[in-house]
């Protein structure tokens, strides 16, 4: 069953790498494969698993997705062939993507809560008004 289901992927794959041959030599495959595995090497130890439990105290969600991306992309781009390194590519695109806008939005709460506790920094003053009796 497994056989089957892969049969259309492996025969893609084999086009793809037979143009890529004819068009570009089997010496730029080579250096493709072993360049796409070495940077997929680097970003699941760098910037994958590792950076997803880095900073707990800001979970957020977008942080989540961005360094499973990371780790996603890299593993398929460490997989020989061109359709995988596509499909990693894009993956680690949107990984990005992900991680700036996360990074950016955590940047703006703390802002935000910077400058709501500079404004209530005043709170354990307390307002008193005098009045003075006067003998008549």
């Amino acid at each position: 069953m497994i056989r089957i289901s892969l049969l259309p992927y492996i025969f893609l794959e084999i086009v793809l790498v037979v143009l890529y041959v004819l068009e570009f030599g089997f010496f730029s495959l080579f250096s493709e494969i072993f360049l796409s595995a070495l940077l997929g090497v680097i970003l699941i130890l760098n910037y994958g698993f590792a950076n997803l439990f880095q900073n707990i105290n800001y979970f957020n969600i977008k942080d989540i997705f961005g360094s499973l991306g990371l780790a996603i992309g890299g593993f398929a781009i460490m997989i020989p062939g061109i359709i995988s390194d596509i499909f990693g590519i894009i993956i680690i695109v949107v990984a990005l993507v992900l991680k700036i806008y996360a990074k950016f939005n955590t940047l703006n709460y703390q802002n935000n809560q910077n400058r709501y506790s500079q404004t209530n920094q005043d709170d354990d003053v307390i307002d008193v008004e005098i009045i003075e009796e006067r003998d008549r």
